[in-house]
């Protein structure tokens, strides 16, 4: 799933569609589009999008580093989900400082997210985003006038975007509303701003407009690159749900009366109905044209309410019996809960609280039974947050209306929860057990589908690293190990170069490569050049082409800047590119630099120097000792043609 996202990313950051709406995704795209942007602005990321994969030597440089850089985001995603339900749950129900870390402990400790952080999938970033819906919910009801509007807006366009994310967060972002009419029930219906019946009108007509669009821009034709797993596009009882869902709220405030709770509530699951139909057009800024923006807009729609999932393809859940019985303390304690509430009513909770507390075990329950791949084997990403979140919310109830033989109880629930994980901490096994088939040998060059938009992708790799149909030049399975090989320790491989390179600025990835014969040092931008002759003792070392380099523009006055400032002459060159032909060496690497071997008397080459050729040039290696002078870099300045060759000489 991660190799499928990263080229997905690469596709639309060049104005391509991307393949795989199946989950449907679109909502992961969207925060990609803003992290990939800032990380490539930063130089986190050097591979900007699928065109520049032909201009690399070593394009898998740049899609590793892609991949690690999208998997870095699940540890993030895991604490915030978690810190984001915590504060959400503890001030729906005006919980202290201290149930808030105790609430975040127990959600943190869950082994569904502490799963979800090593294997890469769409998940995360569903629960993320409802998380996210849920606290800002909760922060409206605290909020007046135009504020509180525009946060219950902005909470139905993250409850959008997570099911756009994964379709099967529905009961989780079914929590947002919920928490609000538990909030109201607890006589904050104040809080809310009294919207008058007109204008809950135009909300809804907003929000209908909205759905109907969507609908009518699905009729268009899908792209056939698309990976969606419908099996047909007539889904009227989806169509229709999705309708009343939206439409309901606001014309239902046209019949209750006024001023209530319940038409309050209403109010407000309107004004998330207009967030959530209006999230579908912002997955359009996902895409950088405008007409594939809504190619994809109208995709997603077609995907989401009117596709049938083929029903080979939708897993086999457990017996809800069978799940509460993996998952004990997880799923019956809730149940006991809400008895306790119950019983001591209405001093820990009212019944209009009790009516909407069993609403939310209501949700746990469709959540085990149809929204999540089931408790068993610690995949129950959606449900065991949820469930966690319904279980906290009567502790922190009962907490704030108990005595000191309520609250002692709270605490024993509370130590239950967080102290159920401490066997399952050893997370690795559930990755060498449960989950082994998941983690397969990586396709490297194959896309996962061998089809759709990424088969351009695949084709550009064919090219560069088996078989190129223009020049029926191919490559070896030995020098595309080497690239493996490269590829797999880029971190280290390119801190290598920084080091050797120093005064040249930031490094071009595009021009790292791997020396090796059938190897192309320019990628296929000269694909008339490979090596042809490479000496054994330096196969597999790093090959960089250095670019032209010039200094930064009033580098005088800056230099006697900067050494005002402390710095050394060697840090002033670094920063100012002065002395760019400087090359580096040091004891655990070997250093050469490459130059035409009719130059080899200029340089004092020793007789057993290597030649390496590229097509029917020869180039001898000048060893870069490690403490050289300025001379030698004065001398290789003047060559343009050449290249250095870096190689790990020990561990």
């Amino acid at each position: 799933m991660d190799q499928l996202t990263a080229l997905d990313v690469l596709l639309f950051r060049g104005g391509m569609l991307p393949d795989h709406i199946t989950h449907p995704t679109a909502g992961m795209y969207l925060l990609f589009s803003l992290t990939h942007r800032i990380g490539y602005v930063l130089g986190l990321l050097h591979l900007r999008d699928f065109n520049g994969i032909e201009t690399w030597a070593n394009p898998l440089l740049g899609t590793a580093e892609l991949i690690e850089f999208i998997r870095g985001h699940l540890p993030f995603l895991a604490v915030a989900s978690s810190l984001l339900l915590a504060v959400a749950v503890v001030w729906a129900v005006d919980g202290s400082v201290w149930m808030i870390a105790a609430v975040f402990l127990s959600l943190a400790s869950s082994r569904a997210l502490a799963f979800h952080t090593l294997i890469f999938r769409t998940d995360s970033f569903a629960l993320f985003y409802a998380a996210a819906a849920v606290a800002l919910a909760v922060a409206a009801m605290k909020q007046h006038g135009r504020v509180a509007i525009a946060f219950a807006i902005g909470s139905g366009v993250l409850c959008g975007l997570a099911m756009t994310s994964k379709v099967q967060i529905i009961s989780t972002i079914a929590l947002a509303p919920a928490l609000v009419l538990l909030m109201m029930a607890r006589n904050n219906a104040e809080a809310f701003p009294d919207i008058s019946s007109r204008r809950n009108l135009h909300v809804s007509l907003a929000a209908i407009g909205t759905y109907l669009f969507l609908i009518g821009i699905s009729t268009l034709p899908m792209p056939s690159t698309f990976v969606h797993t419908r099996s047909s596009f007539s889904n009227f009882a989806l169509c229709l749900a999705g309708f009343a869902a939206i439409a309901a709220p606001g014309l239902m405030t046209r019949i209750v009366p006024q001023r209530g709770v319940l038409y309050r509530f209403l109010s407000f699951a309107n004004l998330m109905a207009l967030g959530f139909a209006a999230s579908f057009l912002l997955l359009w800024f996902v895409m950088m044209s405008p007409r594939s923006g809504v190619q994809f807009v109208a995709a997603l729609a077609k995907v989401s309410f009117l596709g049938t999932i083929d029903p080979a393809l939708v897993p086999g859940h457990q017996s809800f019996r069978d799940q509460v019985l993996s998952s004990p303390i997880l799923l019956l304690m809730p149940a006991l809960l809400l008895a306790f509430l119950a019983l001591w009513r209405p001093r820990l909770a009212s019944n209009a609280e009790l009516v909407v507390l069993a609403v939310i075990g209501g949700l746990v329950v469709a959540s085990v039974l149809w929204f999540d791949r089931s408790v068993m084997n610690a995949d129950a990403i959606f449900t065991e947050p949820l469930t966690l979140s319904f279980a906290c919310i009567m502790l922190a109830m009962a907490w704030q209306g108990g005595g000191r033989a309520v609250r002692a109880v709270v605490a024993i629930c509370m130590a239950l929860l967080v102290f159920r994980a401490v066997p399952q901490t050893k997370i690795w096994a559930l990755t060498d057990t449960g989950y082994a088939g998941y983690f397969r040998e990586s396709r490297q060059i194959l896309t996962p589908y061998q089809l759709g938009n990424q088969q351009n992708i695949e084709n550009s790799f064919r090219r560069l690293f088996v078989l190129d149909d223009s020049t029926k030049h191919s490559v070896s399975e030995r020098a595309r190990s080497l690239v493996f090989k490269q590829a797999a320790d880029y971190g280290f491989i390119t801190k290598q170069v920084a080091f050797a390179i120093p005064n040249r600025g930031a490094i071009d990835w595009s021009r790292i490569g791997v020396l090796g014969e059938g190897l192309r040092p320019f990628g296929l931008v000269r694909a008339d050049l490979w090596f042809t002759t490479v000496p054994a003792e330096l196969e597999g070392a790093t090959v960089y082409v250095p670019p032209m380099s010039a200094p930064v523009p009033g580098a005088a006055w800056l230099a006697r800047a900067l050494i005002s400032c402390g710095l050394y002459d060697f840090e002033v060159n670094a920063w100012l590119r002065l002395d760019a032909d400087r090359i580096r060496s040091r004891s655990d690497m070997e250093v050469f630099a490459f130059v035409p071997a009719e130059r080899r008397q200029q340089f004092d080459v020793p007789e057993n120097a290597p030649v390496v050729a590229i097509a029917d040039r020869s180039y001898v290696g000048v060893p870069v000792p490690t403490n050289a002078d300025g001379s030698l870099f004065a001398r290789l300045g003047s060559v343009e043609d050449r290249f250095i060759v870096i190689k790990r000489r020990y561990s």
